[in-house]
């Protein structure tokens, strides 16, 4: 099955796809579960865990939810499909600081990750798991499963078909046609098929769909995001 990485690569080597800031949901959902920010150096941690928890980016790219996690006082990992986007991502943490990240930040598929089961108790994943065919994508949210400890709480958002181009219950897959992700796989979810993806592994902790509309032109653009828990019956 078709993975895309030549896409992949082509993007990360052409500078189209760097990203340098996290995106605001993930910073809400540290905000919530993880670690808050209330001073200029001052943080307020708000899980439970007693050692320093492990975070896992799901399809990290460059690094940027790395290099913010590992601010907000987690032991950062992360994985990609692509070998451009993991050197660039490795360049970027060594310069913040995170150790061993050789072993912390690989490239490779997420349907096969090299980590221990239960290994991390966060993870995160942003524009991935809509980026590809919906059987990959089943089987990462499985291996997702797998590497997260019980009741691991896992952040994950994916494309509506709710714009301005199909339905709001449009499930189908498309190739991109233009744009830093030309050539790749554009797989649009509505909640029945959100289900299907998470399967018995997670349970929704919340889940909120987000409608961007550029209010002089109508065009309108529409995201599920979603946190999930892991199963205390999951596998993994």
């Amino acid at each position: 099955m078709d993975n895309k990485k030549q896409e992949w690569q082509n993007s990360y080597k052409n500078g189209e796809n760097h990203v340098f800031y996290p995106h605001e949901e993930v910073i809400r959902f540290f905000a919530k579960y993880i670690t808050k920010r209330v001073g200029l150096q001052d943080y307020k941690t708000i899980h439970t865990h007693q050692a320093q928890p492990r975070f896992l980016d799901v399809g990290c790219g460059i690094g940027r939810h790395i290099i913010f996690s590992k601010q907000m006082g987690l032991d950062s990992y992360g994985i990609d499909l692509s070998d451009e986007a993991v050197m660039k991502a490795r360049e970027w943490a060594s310069s913040a600081g995170i150790d061993h990240i050789e072993s912390k930040i690989v490239a490779g598929s997420i349907t096969e990750m090299p980590w221990n089961d239960g290994f991390f108790q966060f993870a995160g994943s942003n524009g991935v798991f809509d980026s590809m065919n919906f059987e990959i994508a089943k089987k990462g949210i499985r291996e997702t499963a797998r590497v997260l400890e019980k009741e691991g709480l896992f952040y994950c958002d994916l494309i509506s078909g709710d714009d301005s181009n199909h339905s709001r219950e449009f499930t189908g897959e498309e190739i991109c046609g233009t744009g830093h992700e030309q050539g790749t796989v554009q797989m649009y979810y509505n909640y029945s098929k959100i289900l299907d993806l998470i399967g018995s592994d997670f349970a929704i902790e919340e889940i909120v769909m987000i409608r961007n509309e550029n209010i002089l032109t109508g065009v309108f653009h529409s995201r599920y995001h979603l946190v999930l828990r892991k199963r205390m019956n999951s596998g993994g």
